[in-house]
């Protein structure tokens, strides 16, 4: 009987540090993000300084404003333009109340100087044109702000109530602001009968919440988990036109950084829902210091060995790739003046050794080289090239180069050709029969995906359909879900090219749509598609779309039309590139994965992450 008491005893204060342990981890996590919540709180309260200024100038499209940096003022910033009027004064006591100000519209900041700023009129009240002299103003009332609940995404231990909380109380003791909880903001956008209620950057909810609450500013919030930290994102979205004000963040100190899910541990399984089972294996991810743009993987020094070459836009970096990870072997800075968007690598002379195929697209016209490894260095063989490269499997499998130039006033021009070494260089051969509405260098693919002897041409279009397209050019599938989806855009304006061209002319935009891949990546004899899917966080609404997450699909033709066999899946961020690789040469290839970290708009860190990836297929 005592026994048994003493055990009771025992189990009972077991149970009771084990209580007290975790309520004292609650106690600490909740800390953290009331922390985290206030910095955010204290940057975007430095957004909306209570400022007044006035009108000193008009430049084409621009409005110069008297406010610079010395008035606290940030890019993004907006404020309304009014006019003074007449003094009224007091019917009876004659005292002057005030002036009758006049609406004149929004202008948004731009660029800041040290003593002035350029801003851009994004609203105008009918009937009204801002002029020199007009006055400028953040209110100096509480700025109403919308907050809708906070995206915890896979972060273990995160409460999306609790969080938000935070929050909402963070920005109200600033005293600057007003927030409409998402309580508020649901009611609000039923009563306005509003067709997508959480699509939060819809042009209709925007307006609908100013109209409804008089609401200034969206604030869209996300937790990200991060090599070694949890990063609170928050979002600024104005409702006049959608724009960013401001981006805050805050990493969550002291909370390590474990996915709700068990993200990224070795056999676990990266399972889409809709997809057929498949075990994934993340190998590894690794950092580069910088935004990368593009990715080629190869035997970039006849070594027998894999390496990555990456560019951040300027510049070309090759990194060792073994089992221990990457390390920088070899870098190339580039000039100033350089846009490097694509990066590919084949041994296309036959020699042995990849060779490096940098598409750099300048202000200037294509200037793009190709690299290859010869006396220990890497040196450029072809140089000022004025053509657009893409290496791609052709219809054998092989590796082929294809390449595409550029016209003065559009950055494509002609057919697409596949080339070929002969002697000593490069010749264009035969041209590649793509659809006319989809006649460039990137986003397609030959494959022969129906079996039936013949390659068909996959097309991934604007709006990130795929497209397939047999060999007389007619379109026999057009998919129902998006894929690919990039950020690297080619501006152009084809009624002034030049030097000095007018200003006022929105160019037109072109988006660099991803590679993909037809091969038998699980070792089972069966090809798929390999093509990637990123999301934009901000819808499809926008011309401008930026992605805060991906996957990659593995689609087969069924007879109708391409269907996923499996998926990955997603991933934090943005897959600006991909490529399959096989380091060990054992037949196994694996996913390489280029990663732009991005915060929860898709808009980039500054930081990047090579992702590896080992399927297997399940059983």
């Amino acid at each position: 009987m005592l026994h048994a008491r003493r055990m009771r005893r025992r189990l009972s204060e077991a149970v009771a540090l084990i209580l007290l342990a975790w309520i004292a981890s609650a106690s600490a996590q909740e800390a953290a993000y009331g922390t985290a919540a206030i910095e955010i709180a204290e940057r975007i309260g430095a957004a909306f300084p209570k400022v007044t200024g006035r009108v000193i100038g008009l430049e084409r499209e621009r409005v110069l404003l008297d406010l610079g940096a010395k008035d606290q003022v940030i890019p993004g910033l907006e404020l309304q333009v009014y006019r003074e009027g007449q003094e009224f004064k007091h019917p009876y006591t004659g005292q002057v109340l005030g002036k009758l100000d006049r609406d004149v519209g929004r202008v948004r900041i731009l660029e800041v100087h040290p003593n002035f700023s350029a801003a851009e009129v994004i609203q105008q009240t009918e009937g009204t044109l801002v002029q020199q002299g007009d006055h400028v103003r953040v209110t100096l009332a509480r700025v109403i702000l919308a907050l809708p609940n906070v995206d915890v995404g896979d972060v273990a231990g995160a409460n999306t109530r609790s969080v938000t909380r935070d929050l909402l109380n963070a920005l109200i003791k600033t005293g600057r602001f007003e927030v409409m909880s998402d309580q508020r903001i649901r009611a609000a956008l039923q009563e306005e009968k509003v067709p997508n209620p959480d699509q939060h950057t819809d042009p209709a909810v925007l307006q609908a919440l100013w109209k409804r609450l008089r609401v200034s500013a969206v604030l869209l919030s996300k937790l990200s988990l991060m090599e070694k930290a949890v990063q609170w994102d928050v979002q600024v979205i104005s409702t006049v036109r959608g724009d960013s004000i401001t981006l805050a963040s805050a990493e969550v100190k002291g909370i390590a950084p474990k996915f709700a899910s068990g993200f990224g541990r070795a056999g676990t399984s990266f399972l889409g829902r809709e997809a057929p089972r498949i075990d994934q294996i993340a190998l590894r991810s690794q950092e580069v210091p910088f935004k990368a743009q593009a990715m080629a993987v190869g035997e970039l020094t006849g070594d027998g060995t894999m390496k990555l070459a990456i560019s951040d836009g300027q510049g070309v970096y090759v990194y060792g790739l073994d089992k221990a990870g990457i390390k920088q072997v070899w870098s190339f800075a580039g000039g100033t003046t350089d846009n490097v968007i694509a990066l590919d690598a084949a041994d296309i002379n036959k020699n042995g050794v990849a060779e490096i195929f940098v598409t750099n697209y300048t202000a200037h016209g294509l200037r793009s080289y190709v690299l290859e490894y010869r006396n220990a260095k890497f040196e450029k063989i072809w140089d000022e090239v004025p053509l657009h490269f893409r290496v791609l499997e052709g219809p054998d499998g092989s590796p082929q180069l294809y390449a595409q130039a550029a016209g003065q006033d559009k950055p494509f021009d002609g057919p697409v050709r596949q080339y070929a070494w002969q002697g000593n260089r490069y010749v264009p051969g035969a041209v590649v029969p793509l659809p006319k509405q989809f006649n460039t260098v990137y986003g397609f693919a030959l494959a022969d995906v129906d079996g039936d002897g013949a390659p068909e041409v996959l097309v991934l279009d604007p709006l990130d359909y795929l497209r397939v397209y047999d060999r007389s050019g007619t379109e026999i599938y057009r998919s129902s879900d998006r894929y690919g989806g990039s950020e690297m855009v080619l501006e152009y304006d084809p009624s002034r090219a030049g030097e000095n061209p007018r200003s006022g002319i929105e160019p037109n935009r072109f988006a660099l749509q991803s590679r993909m891949y037809f091969q038998d990546i699980l070792g089972d004899g069966k090809r798929q598609l390999i093509v990637p899917r990123n999301t934009p966080s901000t819808g499809y609404v926008f011309k401008t779309r930026l992605y805060d997450k991906g996957k990659i699909f593995g689609l087969n033709w069924d007879g109708v039309g391409m269907q996923a066999v499996w998926e990955t899946r997603e991933l934090p961020g943005y897959i600006a590139d991909f490529s399959l690789v096989d380091p060990e040469g054992t037949g196994n290839r694996k996913l390489v994965l280029l990663v732009v970290q991005t915060n929860l708009l898709g808009i980039a860190r500054g930081r990047s992450s090579v992702v590896l990836l080992d399927l297997r297929p399940p059983g």
